[in-house]
């Protein structure tokens, strides 16, 4: 019997014989636009539904086989109507947006994509990114969950976003774990830096784990980014589009391999306070 949950990768495999031009970076393109939102698991792994892979199938058929630019697939998800819509083939009616070419040809929605419909229709609206987990707030953030827009981050957004005091945030400053960025006209923080404050402060809060005792994760990181970055410098270095692309996509996937591979020997070196007596 099949898990009910797939894994990024197991999505790839799944789809990739009837969309050549998918890939793990499209994948993760999609869910920041915020036209999927798979679940995570504890450790941040996404995980992918029936109904995920479903939806996902139906978004790159609206692109492959209408023509539809993504700002117009993501109004039918958003619509109420979004069911009806796929029942009557609305999906490239000029109504919908004036840009949109009329397709040649159209597919009849399966039965799998009307209960995608369905389930999308009954969506309920994100809660405010104070409330998020530090896991939820890593899928929002690229969505612009923050501010509305995806974009730098003043101080005060950052303290507001994780919930830390500025004092906190000059700590992680201090130790490495997040840093100013100056674009040149002023400063301010990526939106990774809004996931790093959040996970130190559920640290922080929950386990009394203080941000200098988080450097260690800093270092392990360091290293890791050296040891990619030597396997995906032979590729880089052919500065075509092509193998910009084929380096995004082993980056991507090397990092869910490191990412596995970590958690897995974390867990084999803390068996013996985790396992059940």
């Amino acid at each position: 019997m099949s898990s009910p949950h797939r894994s990024i990768g197991q999505v790839l495999d799944l789809l990739k014989d009837e969309f050549k031009d998918i890939s793990i970076s499209k994948i993760r393109f999609l869910e920041s636009q915020g036209l999927i939102d798979p679940d995570r698991t504890k450790s941040g792994y996404r995980k992918f539904t029936e109904a995920d892979v479903n939806r996902l199938r139906w978004i790159l058929e609206q692109q492959r086989d209408h023509f539809l630019p993504l700002k117009v697939i993501k109004e039918l998800i958003d619509t109420k109507d979004f069911g009806a819509s796929l029942a009557e083939e609305q999906f490239a009616e000029p109504q919908l947006s004036r840009d949109v070419p009329k397709a040649s040809t159209r597919r009849k929605p399966t039965r799998n994509t009307l209960k995608t419909s369905e389930r999308a229709s009954r969506s309920k609206p994100s809660s405010n990114a104070r409330n998020l987990s530090p896991q939820e707030t890593s899928k929002r953030t690229a969505k612009g969950a923050i501010g509305g827009t995806i974009g730098p981050l003043t101080v005060d957004e950052l303290v507001a976003a994780s919930g830390l005091l500025v004092g906190r945030i000059s700590e992680l400053e201090q130790f490495g774990l997040i840093e100013k960025i100056d674009n040149g006209h002023n400063l301010h923080y990526s939106p990774e830096a809004v996931i790093v404050a959040k996970t130190v402060a559920a640290f922080l809060n929950q386990h009394g784990v203080e941000p200098r005792h988080l450097r260690i994760y800093k270092t392990a990181v360091e290293h890791e980014a050296d040891l990619l970055e030597r396997r995906i410098r032979p590729l880089a270095m052919l500065h075509t589009q092509s193998a910009r692309h084929k380096c995004q996509d082993m980056l991507e996937e090397l990092i869910d391999l490191g990412s596995e591979l970590r958690l897995s020997l974390l867990r084999m070196a803390l068996a013996n306070h985790t396992q059940n007596p």
